[in-house]
C-alpha cells in the first residue's frame, strides 16, 4: 500500500503491479490528493484500475470526470444499488463495473473482547457527533438532531449522559472502543446525506449565504438553496459504529430506518422516533435491563456474528470482482517489487511531504483554538468563531488557488 498526498512517489514505475486501487481516502478530482500528474500516470497504466469512493454526495460531475481521465474499471460505490445509475449513469460510465459494498464491517477482533454486562456500565447513554453543513440535507442534520433532542428530553430522566459534537471531544482508536463498552446504550442514525451536489454548486451557494450571514438556520439554507433535490437520491446505510456497538453488546437506541437490510427496529435496536415523541418508551427500555438484554444480544448473534458482515465476505466479494474483470493483457511488464526495492520505490517527494506538514499545522493550530482557546466556550460562539474563520480564510484560498491556476 502506498500513501499520497497529491503526487506519486517519483520513483515508483506503476508497471511493476498488475492493478491499481484507489482508496477512498483519496478524492479522484481533488489535486491535493490525486494531482494532475498522478491522475496522467495512472491513465497511462495498462493494469486494472479500481476506485472506492465514500462521502459520495459531493462534487459528482467532477469524480465522474476524473474516472473518466483516469480509466477506472471498476468502481466500488456505497451507493444503495437501486440509486447506482441515478448517481453514476451507464451513458457516462459504460465500461465501469459498478459494486455496492458498505461504509464498514464488523472488526471480528471486537467480537473476543470481555465486556462488562449491561447493569455494570458506568454510562446510561453515550454518543459523538458533528454538526455538519447544511448542505447534506436532512439526513446530515439527524446526526446532531438526535444527540441534542434527546439530551436535552433526558434532563429529568435519572440517565448518566456523555453527549458530545465538540471536535476535541471526538475519540478514535481503542479510546472508541472503551468509550463504547463503557455505554449500556448508543444513539445512532443512517449514515450518508440526502442532498447529491453534483455540480458542487449547491455547496458554494450555501456557504457563501453563511459567511454573509453567520448562524443561519438550516431551514432558511434547505428552502434557498436545496429544497427541491433533497431526498430526491437516497445514500441512507448502515454505520460501521452499528457494527461495533453490536459486537460489544451495546444497546443502540437509533432512529428508524433501512440500515441497508442489515438491522430490525425492536429486534436489533430501540427505535427512536425521529419528533422524539416516544423518548419515555426509550426511556423505559434503558431502564429494564432484562428487555434490554434480549435486543442485545440479538444483536450481537444475528449482526455482529453473521458471517455476511464480516471483512471476510467484503475481501471474498471484492476478489471475485477483480477476478472477474482482469485480463491477461493487463499483467505487469516489469517484474515484480520485493519488499525493499517497494519501500524505496514508494518513499513520497517533496511536494507530498510539504502537503503534510501543511496540513499537520492547520490541524494543530485548530485542535489549539477549538479545545483550548474555546473549551469552555458555549457551542453557538463556536460556530460563530468558525463562520469568521471561514469568511477570512475564502478570499486566501482563491488567491492560492488563482496562483497554482
Amino acid at each position: 500500500m502506498i500513501s499520497i498526498f497529491g503526487d506519486l512517489p517519483p520513483r515508483l514505475d506503476l508497471d511493476h503491479f498488475d492493478a491499481v486501487i484507489v482508496h477512498y481516502s483519496l478524492i479522484a478530482c481533488n489535486d491535493s490528493y490525486v494531482s494532475s500528474r498522478t491522475r496522467k500516470a495512472l491513465a497511462n497504466f495498462r493494469g486494472l484500475k479500481a476506485i472506492f469512493i465514500q462521502d459520495e454526495y459531493r462534487f459528482v460531475d467532477a469524480t465522474i470526470a476524473a474516472m473518466r481521465e483516469i480509466g477506472i474499471d471498476v468502481l466500488f460505490t456505497c451507493v444503495p444499488e437501486q440509486e447506482i445509475e441515478k448517481v453514476y449513469p451507464a451513458g457516462q460510465l459504460p465500461a465501469v463495473t459498478k459494486v455496492n459494498v458498505l461504509t464498514g464491517y464488523v472488526p471480528e477482533h471486537l467480537l473476543e473482547l470481555d465486556v462488562e454486562p449491561y447493569e455494570k456500565r458506568r454510562i446510561d447513554v453515550g454518543y459523538r457527533a458533528r454538526k455538519v453543513p447544511a448542505w447534506l440535507g436532512e439526513l446530515g442534520q439527524e446526526k446532531y438532531e438526535i444527540g441534542r433532542a434527546f439530551r436535552e428530553q433526558a434532563t429529568n430522566d435519572g440517565l448518566t449522559l456523555d453527549i458530545s459534537f465538540r471536535e476535541e471531544d471526538r475519540l478514535y482508536g481503542e479510546n472508541w472502543t472503551e468509550f463504547v463498552r463503557s455505554c449500556k446504550a448508543m444513539l445512532g442514525v443512517e449514515s450518508g446525506a440526502s442532498v447529491f451536489d453534483f455540480t458542487g454548486e449547491i455547496q458554494q451557494a450555501v456557504d457563501a449565504y453563511e459567511r454573509r450571514n453567520p448562524g443561519a438556520q438550516f431551514r432558511t439554507l434547505k428552502e434557498l438553496y436545496f429544497a427541491d433535490v433533497d431526498g430526491k437520491i437516497s445514500l441512507n446505510q448502515i454505520s460501521p459504529r452499528c457494527f461495533e456497538a453490536a459486537a460489544l453488546r451495546t444497546l443502540l437506541v437509533m432512529y428508524e430506518g433501512e440500515y441497508s437490510g442489515r438491522m430490525q427496529a425492536w429486534r436489533h435496536y430501540v427505535p427512536l422516533m425521529k419528533d422524539h415523541s416516544n423518548h419515555a418508551e426509550v426511556v423505559a427500555v434503558l431502564k429494564d435491563p432484562a428487555r434490554a438484554r434480549e435486543i442485545i444480544e440479538r444483536a450481537y448473534r444475528e449482526v455482529a456474528c453473521n458471517p455476511d458482515n464480516t471483512f471476510r465476505a467484503f475481501v471474498a466479494k471484492f476478489d471475485e470482482v477483480i477476478s472477474a474483470r482482469f485480463r491477461a493483457d493487463q499483467s505487469a511488464s516489469l517484474s515484480y517489487l520485493c519488499d525493499r526495492d517497494f519501500e524505496i520505490a514508494a518513499a513520497p517527494g517533496w511536494g507530498a511531504r510539504r502537503r503534510w506538514i501543511k496540513r499537520s499545522i492547520i490541524e494543530r493550530c485548530y485542535r489549539l483554538l477549538f479545545s483550548t482557546v474555546l473549551g469552555r466556550a458555549r457551542p453557538e460562539t463556536r460556530e460563530l468563531v468558525h463562520a469568521w474563520l471561514k469568511t477570512l480564510l475564502h478570499p486566501l484560498r482563491s488567491v492560492l488557488a488563482h496562483l497554482k491556476s
